[in-house]
Order: C-alpha cells, then sequence, then structure tokens
C-alpha cells in the first residue's frame, strides 16, 4: 500500500508539471497569458479616453463623421508599447517561475514537505487565469472556466497540503478533491448538453481521423449523452464516491484529454497536459481514502496492543 501512494504522489506531481506546462508553453512562446491579455484590453480601453468615446457614440446616434483617431502622439503610442511590452514580460516571467516552482517540488517534496507550500503559487496563478478567461469572454461558456478548471489549480492546493500529513488536513483535501472532481465534470456535462461548439468540432475530427462519417444529428446525441454521464459521475464523486466509478472517471479524463492531439495533432500537446489533472484527481481521492484507512487502521492495531499489554 505504501509503495502505491508513493507511487501515485510521484504521478500526481509529475502531472503538475505537465499541467503547468500546458497553461505556460504558450505564453512563453508567442501568446499571452488570459491575465495579461484582461489588463492589455483594460489599459487600452483607458488610453481610448472618455471624449473619444463620447465622440464615437455621437457619431453612431447622430450619423456624423467618425472623428480619425488611427493617428496619436509619438509620445502616447511609444508608453502604450512599453506598457505592452513590460507587461508581456512580466507575463513571461510569472509562467516560468510558476513552472520553475512545480519542477522544483516534485525532487524536493520528500526531503522538504514544508516546501509544498509554494504549490499555493502555481495554484494561484492558475485559478487567476481561470477568472481572466471569465472576464475576457469571447468563447462558449467561458463564464464557467473557473469551475471548469477546478481539477487543474484544485490539484496544486491538494499537493500544497497533502505533504504536511497532518491529520486535521486529511478531511479537508479529500473534499477539495471531490469538489475539484465534481466542478469539472459538471460543468463539462452542462457544456456538452448545451452542444458546445468546440466539443462539436472535436467530434467531428476525431470521427474524421478514424474514417467515421458523424452526422450532425450523431454528434448532438453523443454529446447530449456524454453530459448526461459526466454530470452523473460529478454527482457521484460528491455523494458516493464509489472505488469503480472514480477509476471510470480517471479513464474518461485520460481519453479526453488525450482527444485533443488525436482530434488537432500533436501541436496541441499542452491541450492535453493541461487537461491531465482530471484523470489524477479521481485516482488520487482512490490513493487517499486508502492512505486514511490506512493510518485507522494502524491507529486500532496500536490501541489493541496498549489494552492487551495492560491486560
Amino acid at each position: 500500500m505504501v509503495i502505491i501512494i508513493k507511487h501515485t504522489m510521484a504521478l500526481s506531481n509529475l502531472v503538475a508539471i505537465m499541467a503547468v506546462l500546458g497553461v505556460a508553453w504558450p505564453v512563453l512562446f508567442g501568446d499571452a497569458s488570459a491575465t495579461a491579455k484582461l489588463l492589455i484590453r483594460n489599459y487600452e480601453v483607458e488610453a481610448a479616453g472618455d471624449a473619444e468615446f463620447e465622440a464615437a457614440m455621437g457619431a453612431e446616434l447622430y450619423g456624423d463623421s467618425l472623428p480619425d483617431t488611427s493617428v496619436k502622439p509619438v509620445s502616447e503610442q511609444s508608453t502604450s508599447n512599453a506598457y505592452v511590452t513590460n507587461l508581456l514580460q512580466l507575463d513571461r516571467g510569472v509562467a516560468s517561475f510558476c513552472l520553475l516552482v512545480t519542477l522544483v517540488l516534485a525532487f524536493t517534496y520528500n526531503k522538504w514537505p514544508r516546501l509544498c507550500l509554494l504549490y499555493l503559487i502555481p495554484a494561484f496563478w492558475l485559478l487567476v487565469n481561470a477568472h481572466a478567461i471569465g472576464l475576457n469572454g469571447g468563447k462558449a461558456f467561458a463564464e464557467l472556466a473557473i469551475p471548469a478548471h477546478a481539477t487543474r489549480f484544485g490539484l496544486l492546493f491538494a499537493l500544497a497540503i497533502l505533504f504536511w500529513q497532518h491529520p486535521k488536513n486529511d478531511r479537508f483535501v479529500h473534499w477539495l478533491i471531490r469538489i475539484s472532481c465534481g466542478l469539472t465534470f459538471a460543468i463539462h456535462g452542462w457544456e456538452a448538453l448545451h452542444l458546445n461548439p468546440n466539443f462539436q468540432d472535436l467530434l467531428y475530427f476525431t470521427a474524421r481521423h478514424v474514417n467515421i462519417d458523424l452526422t450532425e444529428w450523431g454528434c448532438h446525441g453523443l454529446l447530449r449523452i456524454i453530459g448526461i454521464m459526466d454530470i452523473l459521475l460529478a454527482i457521484s464523486v460528491v455523494s458516493v464516491s464509489n472505488r469503480r466509478v472514480l477509476i471510470w472517471m480517471a479513464c474518461w479524463g485520460l481519453i479526453t484529454a488525450a482527444s485533443r492531439p488525436i482530434a488537432l495533432g500533436l501541436d496541441a500537446w499542452p491541450e492535453f497536459a493541461m487537461r491531465l489533472p482530471n484523470a489524477i484527481m479521481p485516482l488520487l481521492l482512490i490513493i487517499h481514502r486508502g492512505r486514511t484507512d490506512h493510518k485507522t487502521c494502524s491507529k486500532l492495531k496500536v490501541g489493541d496492543q496498549k489494552t492487551f499489554a495492560k491486560l
């Protein structure tokens, strides 16, 4: 049992690295994080000024010609460019630091378990990014990003607390994992029931790769079945937490994560990496429950030995 727990904890640390790497990769090589995009957008809106906004609204309402605002003073343009450049550099720095933290902790958690509190740094980074995705919008169901990403930052929060091995933490971590799994699977089920366009594209691309002619009716029906299953799994993990259900949740989480590079090509591997917590969190719940039961049995055995010694 102890060996299985050690291997699962090591696997959880590896998945944490992959999840952070999947989110950090686009930031480090060309794109910006959702948080940076939100800050840049807010800055550009503020830089436009109320006067320009009022002029544009007046032109729209009264049919006047829209004033030319494309040409800005050189100093103002350079200041704006400098702000965006510095923000993007800071964005890459934060992403690099969070990735470095997860890499270092993967090799030091056994020797210095208290350092695992540093997992809170990438956990909050992922949480803030999920919040920014919801504020940015632009995609279907973007407003549900925080609960949809619950397993990603939930895994890091769980690892930050789990390695302290304090008895009071066991129950908290247990429910943290259950709620995180429940939220992610429930939101994905809700999106599938409402025929998320991204999910539809994923099914069409996957079917094309395996030479299946998937009709629109078949795609919608399959998504609704998947949605119902995901919601039932979410309810089950929170209310019952059955071992067989958790194993199927882990398998299904791995299948849905792997469907991204299968459907979209190997360039979509970050999409696979960032979704790996959907597979590891149910397994972590099984092992955590087994470890808790093992501790309880050990305490009972020690108690029985003391009672026998007194007799």
